[in-house]
């Protein structure tokens, strides 16, 4: 079967500037387009659908191909004339959330616009009206409820939703983006004063960790990008880290793979079965894991969180590195600080 290639959509930031372009050419001519060619950073113009509701011009926002929890939201903006020539004042209104913890691109306090959109929102709205003072709102009416399913509230960001982007267009199952929300947590718990951070691949070891860790630090969801997710925590000042996951995942870690992704490096079912001196053949380390003799499993399993630790230290000089390993039911296998 012929694949397709994936149909890439358009950011907040996008959805947010076409509708206060919208918005500020209504105010003017009190005529609405179908659509409006929105200025992009690189110059370039997308022409964006328009609606107009509740007396709001708006945008549905679409994510393409993403699995974007922002697609199809409704982002509006409400805009009106200043007194006095001058500057575009942007505020944040109902599902925008705000800034509450210092290390994010903006500061406490502030709405959750991020440097770019609000660039963006500011030379859409001059295209239109070139001197004017002009107050922007932007509304996002589902922002708070969708923002829930969001990392916003671990980056301290309440009350909704961010306006995001900084090439205003939407890549499918964008790795940068991955990476930007690892980068951006680090940046929030290290600005905040922590020096210990703990890394999970995803939900399993985060619900897990969370069951067995008694102080409280953050906790990071870093898919498999092992490597980029302890270089950038090491720059920035870290230095105690806690792993904790699945064998399966971690243990390419002991092998010398820092991108666990299986394009990326080999399973690691050869490696731990060595390591544990076992014959034979095993479809998955799930599978050596549960077939180890009870009494002995949480030994043998340590000398594997023993050389993921030790692997790490030999990449980065952090102080100390724990090592926690849980099978699929979510229990406590193994565990070793170095």
């Amino acid at each position: 079967m012929k694949k397709h290639p994936l149909r890439k959509g358009f950011t907040t930031g996008t959805a947010a500037a076409a509708a206060a372009k919208g918005a500020t050419l209504y105010m003017m001519t009190k005529n609405l387009p179908k659509s409006i060619k929105t200025l992009l950073p690189d110059g370039t113009y997308l022409d964006i659908p328009l609606i107009f509701e509740d007396g709001m011009v708006g945008v549905i926002k679409d994510a393409g191909d993403d699995p974007d929890v922002t697609d199809k939201i409704k982002i509006f903006a409400k805009v009106r004339r200043l007194s006095k020539d001058g500057d575009i004042i942007i505020k944040g209104g109902k599902g925008v959330g705000f800034v509450t913890k210092p290390g994010l691109q903006l500061p406490v306090g502030s709405p959750a616009i991020n440097p770019v959109p609000q660039r963006m929102i500011r030379e859409n709205i001059r295209e239109v009206i070139k001197k004017w003072g002009i107050e922007v709102e932007i509304i996002i009416p589902d922002g708070e409820k969708i923002a829930k399913k969001t990392f916003n509230e671990r980056l301290g960001i309440m009350g909704g939703l961010s306006i995001l982007g900084t090439k205003g267009i939407v890549e499918p199952m964008s790795i940068d983006a991955i990476k930007t929300t690892i980068k951006c947590e680090i940046d929030v718990a290290t600005a905040i004063g922590y020096k210990r951070l703990a890394f999970v691949p995803g939900k399993i070891g985060e619900d897990a960790l969370k069951k067995i860790l008694f102080v409280k630090i953050p906790i990071i969801q870093i898919s498999n990008f092992a490597g980029f997710s302890l270089s950038y925590a090491y720059q920035k000042g870290v230095n105690e880290i806690i792993l904790a996951g699945h064998p399966g995942k971690l243990a390419k870690i002991a092998m010398g793979y820092l991108d666990t992704h299986s394009s990326k490096s080999p399973p690691a079912t050869t490696y731990v079965a060595e390591l544990f001196g076992l014959k034979g053949e095993y479809n998955t380390v799930e599978e050596i894991i549960q077939s180890l003799p009870g009494d002995q499993r949480f030994k043998m399993c340590s000398v594997l969180a023993a050389k993921i630790a030790e692997k790490c230290c030999e990449f980065f000089n952090f102080l100390q590195v724990t090592v926690y390993l849980f099978d699929m039911k979510k229990r406590l296998i193994g565990r070793c600080g170095v």
